[in-house]
């Protein structure tokens, strides 16, 4: 019994840092996380129109990772200005859902514009 304890920590220490140190949890700003399940939105573009109004049309385009094992996607701005038919982009923004520290992962790219 006293042989197994230590191993088993070892494999719960080793999880963790699979976890944390995934694709799914480096955003580019990182966000606040909840153990249990994360949604935040936020600007992507710090610099965003200094004041000016963002463009009416929207597009997103996202990635998503299952387990920190397999990850798939396009969340990029070129994709997302498709998705949404902008041809001038004017704002950037980004979402970031986590379930259960990585289990599920979800990073979305939303545009605005014209």
């Amino acid at each position: 019994m006293n042989q197994r304890f230590p191993r088993l920590s070892r494999w719960v220490a080793l999880l963790i840092l699979v976890t944390f140190t995934s694709g799914c949890v480096m955003a580019p700003v990182v966000p606040p996380l909840g153990a249990v399940y994360t949604r935040v939105e936020a600007p992507l573009d710090l610099n965003s129109q200094n004041g000016k109004v963002i463009g009416e049309k929207r597009g997103e385009a996202s990635s998503v990772a299952i387990l920190g094992l397999f990850a798939f996607g396009d969340a990029g701005i070129r994709t997302a200005c498709k998705n949404g038919g902008l041809e001038k982009v004017t704002h950037v923004d980004y979402r970031y859902t986590n379930v259960l520290l990585g289990i599920f992962c979800k990073y979305t790219t939303i545009v605005y514009g014209e």
